[in-house]
């Protein structure tokens, strides 16, 4: 038993194998933002994020309680179990004798022992046990890196679309500008008669609807605002500025200039979810093999020593007894009411059913990407469009509003350039910050989302 209780000391280190593998971001993390004055930029926000997010917390306190699940595995299953009992008792009684006066006799007893237990070979079940614990701890790990990248994904897309509102609303006030000069130049010619009431009273109209759109406007950008500091584990009212997105940004394209094919082959590689399924499937496994070891024979090594000592008052009786044991014990089930061979069939169905959740998964992500993916691009086209439409717009309110000022055009066609202008600011912005936003969901597909491949990496 020395030999083998060595053999297991040494061996200790190979199964207790690294269980800290998740990165580090919510036990040491610190802000180094004051975000009351200061304006964050997007990596300020996303940091802000993993350090405050309830569900990175949550995510990263799993992997923990994963990863002492397993050190209490393996460490407990290959060692030897000791357990100590003691016990304390007094008892009284009376002897009545035929012609004697009555004799009371008083009796104290202490007992205790000291067991060891140590369980040498089970078929393979406690190295089930073990793995199917390390699995669990790897899923735990997995499904915290995928989180990371959820809370980033929904973080980026709530930062972006926040500076998209700020802008839309710029452009609402922008707007709202240009109707009011618009009906101040119909009230002067009014006044002139040069103009005629409806004149008047359509660019009041128009100056009215822009300064609603402008009052919308700002509610959405307290909501979206709202929205952005409650991802980022803050008080929704709180006011956060953010710095403006940096269009010159170095991002690295490389994932996203792949074809569609090579983009699904990279993201059944490194997507964190598939990674936590496919643990999920293996500690499936492991609890098959467990469940199949239930057959077989356990052997284990025990020992003891148990030690009694009775002592009667008014008496002549005082025991004192001690003794050893050690050997080794076989057990084997032989009927357990079914119950292990129900755990066996429910064990092959679960693994069945999780082999089937990993092949669903690899679907929905080959799915996910050919709709980022194209998403993507689509953006692409539609912000180049955009971009020539606003450019269209703006030139034509510049010659409707130059052709009314000089009394040669007529206020109907400058309220509709004002109109199609506004729309093609609002269309530019939501296409400039769509390819943002689209870029990252597709790096979020891949499994590649981070702060380098949006442009984003500190610089040193």
């Amino acid at each position: 038993m020395g030999k083998i209780l060595f053999c297991a000391l040494l061996f200790l280190p190979v199964l207790a194998r690294a269980a800290d593998t998740a990165p580090r971001i919510s036990e040491h993390c610190k802000i180094f933002k004051d975000v009351a004055s200061d304006a964050l930029d997007l990596s300020d926000v996303i940091e802000l994020a993993m350090c405050n997010n309830p569900t990175t917390k949550e995510a990263w306190l799993n992997t923990r309680a994963g990863a002492m699940a397993y050190n209490g595995s393996a460490l407990g299953g290959y060692l030897p179990h000791v357990t100590a009992s003691g016990s304390y008792g007094r008892n009284w009684r009376e002897d009545h004798i035929a012609g004697a006066p009555n004799a009371k006799t008083s009796d104290t007893t202490m007992s205790g022992g000291l067991s060891l237990s140590w369980l040498l070979y089970d078929f393979g079940k406690r190295e089930a046990s073990v793995e199917r614990t390390f699995q669990a701890m790897n899923s735990a790990n997995f499904a915290y890196s995928n989180t990371l990248q959820q809370v980033a994904h929904e973080v980026i897309s709530a930062y972006y679309n926040t500076l998209s509102s700020v802008e839309a609303l710029s452009a609402a006030r922008a707007n709202e500008d240009a109707t009011r000069k618009s009906f101040d130049l119909a009230s002067k010619k009014f006044e002139l008669g040069m103009a005629s009431k409806a004149d008047k009273l359509q660019t009041e109209t128009s100056y009215v609807q822009a300064q609603l759109d402008t009052t919308r406007q700002e509610q959405v950008v307290k909501t979206s605002r709202a929205s952005l500091a409650k991802l980022m584990g803050l008080p929704p009212n709180m006011e956060v500025r953010l710095a403006p997105a940096n269009a010159n940004a170095k991002a690295n394209d490389e994932i996203v200039s792949k074809s569609v094919e090579d983009i699904i082959e990279t993201a059944l590689k490194k997507r964190p979810d598939l990674k936590a399924k496919v643990a999920d499937v293996n500690a499936s496994y492991a609890g098959l093999r467990g469940a199949s070891a239930t057959f077989f024979p356990r052997v284990e090594g025990f020992a003891s020593k148990d030690w009694y000592d009775r002592h009667a008052k008014w008496g002549d009786t005082n025991l004192d007894d001690s003794g050893y044991s050690v050997g080794l014990r076989v057990s084997m089930p032989i009927f357990t009411g079914f119950e292990d061979y129900y755990s066996l069939r429910n064990a092959k169905y679960q693994y069945a059913a999780k082999r089937e959740e990993l092949k669903s998964l690899e679907q929905n992500i080959e799915l996910g990407v050919v709709n980022a993916y194209t998403d993507y691009k689509t953006s692409l086209k539609s912000l180049a469009l955009a971009k020539k439409m606003h450019e269209s717009a703006l030139e034509s309110e510049k010659v409707a509003m130059g052709s009314y000022q000089a009394g040669k055009g007529d206020i109907i066609r400058l309220m509709e350039a004002q109109s199609k202008l506004l729309l093609a600011r609002k269309e530019m912005i939501a296409a400039q910050y769509g390819v943002y936003t689209y870029k990252a969901a597709l790096l979020k597909a891949a499994g590649e989302l981070n702060l380098r491949n949006l442009g984003m990496e500190p610089q040193e």
